[in-house]
């Protein structure tokens, strides 16, 4: 007899894929969109974290459940969100010290004023 609920475990994989290539790509997309503008401004570490916590429970349950797509899915998002978080850091801390720096340069004496420059 067969079950209507019965999913074969083959099919069920090719779900897992499809959906884990579909984030993968969203996820680099990201990557590359925040190296090309160099800021990460609006980018919660909170989100960040989380991501990196739910991506290594779902692969500890891949591994644990046999799933291959769960497992090696999540596994190559959580080091594309460890990617992220470290693009965060760097960032944040690169734009923070430049806006240091602009703001140093207007403190200057010997910068010139505005109305000597027209």
């Amino acid at each position: 007899m067969n079950n209507c609920t019965h999913n074969d475990n083959n099919h069920q994989e090719y779900f897992g894929w499809i959906g884990n290539s579909i984030f993968i790509f969203a996820q680099l997309a990201q990557v590359l969109h925040t190296y090309r503008v160099k800021k990460t401004d609006d980018v919660s570490y909170v989100l960040e974290v989380m991501w990196i916590i739910g991506n290594s429970m779902y692969t500890a349950f891949g591994y644990i459940d046999d799933s291959m797509s769960m497992f090696y899915g999540n596994l190559v998002s959580l080091i594309v969100s460890i990617i992220q978080i470290s693009q965060k850091v760097y960032y944040d801390n690169k734009n923070k010290n430049n806006i240091h720096l602009l703001a140093a340069s207007f403190k200057d004496p010997d910068r010139a004023s505005y109305d000597e420059i027209n």
